[in-house]
């Protein structure tokens, strides 16, 4: 295989897994797929001091070929290697799930930062070194870029890394070589079926955090009103892990619950969790679901000895771009803008401004191109259900038609409570204009993106920009 011996033979500077982005110096791995032999050539024009394959060398590439039974276990065993094996120097956690993972992960943070441990952040909205951030391109890195990020970590002092684990990194091993020290899952609802077809594959993608990555004697915690998370806190009874459930429905096997009414405005939320602290728990975030996303982080922060000082602090404290931001809150006009791009996390949403609103609840929303086609038609039905008005719009049609996105997601609506504005800059400026006092404006679908992809383009384009732009002329 690959040995620190054979990395300095070679005069090893750097690894590299896409041969777009080799420097001179790299060890390059060939992953089986279509056109290796093309970027295989490519990554020793580029410099490469080699290439690690499964196959024989391709004609002229002898005297540059290194062949192994497992090239992925080979580039584990390199990285480990060439980085020092900075996972083993973190107490990492992860979370996953469908919903929640952004809201969950900032909160993880925060509360480990205010116990006073320096924390690193990998996740859907940005990747952070104690306060140094940078806007995350993947909700979870290739494992390349996982290692040397985690190298960067250790060499900036951090204790602790905390991460959004997706289905895809989870299926596709880019998580492999971490072991973790706590797993949460959140909930699992329909979402990237272009990928895993069915939701039974789905969930057995995100299992994998709990019984291949988690470590023995790792703390699972399970959210188990969902009933894929009921399924999954079930199947690790008896395992070498430390289970905790969590339900805000209060089910009998959860041990974390509220008791007693939980207080949900929208200056925020209120409850009691007895087997937590004596007093109850305050913070400005609101909705049933972020009552799901602080009771799972707070289980999880009593189970990894978090102090209950540093828990209220980071609730207190904690603010989520992009997830149920309040961007305008004057004049009994209510704009809210929030990444919802899901029909549960659609659903949620409108749930919770419908419980809030006491006027007209409008919606201004579309579906991105090139992803899942069957959720359009549920959302399109959400919206007309939960919301008095709403307008259809694009929202990354990518290289899709955005007419023919729209259509799609029309074809689940029954009733004429919309309106197709394609641009969304325009269908934003024309809901604003349409807000009374008491009225609440859900702009659902970017969250905290600044960016619409229009075929292959990225353009500037940031929903909480627009909406404040919109509201001061009105």
């Amino acid at each position: 295989m690959i040995s620190e011996g054979l990395m300095q033979k070679l005069s090893v500077t750097g690894l590299c897994d896409d041969s777009r982005r080799v420097k001179p110096g790299n060890l390059f791995f060939s992953i089986p797929a279509e056109g290796f032999e093309e970027f295989a050539r490519n990554a020793v024009a580029a410099g490469a001091v080699a290439v690690v394959g499964e196959v024989p060398a391709p004609e002229g590439l002898t005297s540059k070929w290194i062949q192994v039974a497992d090239v992925k276990a080979a580039r584990l065993e390199a990285a480990k290697i060439f980085y020092k094996d900075p996972f083993a120097k973190l107490s990492c956690h992860a979370v996953t799930g469908t919903n929640g993972k952004t809201t969950s992960a900032f909160l993880m943070n925060a509360m480990l930062e205010s116990a006073g441990h320096k924390v690193a952040l990998l996740g859907t909205i940005m990747n952070k070194i104690g306060a140094n951030a940078v806007p995350a391109t993947l909700t979870t890195p290739g494992l390349l870029d996982l290692f040397a990020f985690a190298a960067k970590a250790v060499a900036a002092g951090c204790t602790d890394l905390v991460m959004e684990t997706s289905s895809h990194s989870l299926h596709q091993g880019r998580v492999a070589g971490i072991r973790f020290k706590s797993g949460l899952f959140s909930n699992l609802t329909q979402d990237h079926l272009d990928y895993h077809k069915t939701m039974d594959a789905y969930f057995e993608a995100k299992k994998l955090l709990f019984t291949k990555y988690l470590a023995e004697g790792g703390v699972a915690v399970i959210n188990i009103d969902d009933a894929h998370g009921e399924k999954l806190f079930d199947s690790l009874n008896g395992s070498a892990l430390r289970t905790v459930a969590v339900s805000r429905l209060g089910k009998a096997k959860a041990f974390v619950k509220p008791e007693g009414e939980v207080k949900n405005t929208e200056d925020g939320l209120e409850f009691l969790l007895p087997m937590i602290a004596k007093e109850k728990f305050e913070t400005p975030l609101c909705g049933d679901f972020n009552v799901d996303n602080v009771l799972l982080v707070l289980a999880w922060a009593n189970a990894v000895g978090v102090p209950e000082l540093a828990m209220r602090a980071a609730l207190a404290s904690v603010r989520v771009p992009g997830r149920f931001e309040k961007v305008w809150n004057k004049n009994g006009k209510h704009v809210i803008v929030d990444y919802a791009h899901t029909p549960d996390a659609l659903e949620r949403v409108l749930t919770t401004a419908r419980s809030l609103c006491r006027g007209c609840l409008s919606t201004v929303f579309g579906c991105g191109g090139d992803r899942d086609r069957t959720k359009r038609p549920i959302m399109g039905h959400i919206a007309e259900t939960l919301a008095d008005r709403a307008w259809l719009t694009s929202d990354n049609p990518r290289t899709e038609n955005p007419g023919a996105i729209i259509a799609d997601v029309r074809a689940g609506m029954t009733t004429k409570k919309f309106e197709v504005v394609e641009d969304r800059a325009e269908a934003i400026r024309r809901a604003c204009a349409a807000l009374q006092e008491g009225d609440w404006l859900v702009i659902a679908g970017k969250g905290h993106e600044d960016y619409q992809i229009v075929g292959k383009t990225k353009h500037h384009f940031d929903d909480r920009e627009e909406a404040v732009k919109a509201m001061e002329g009105c």
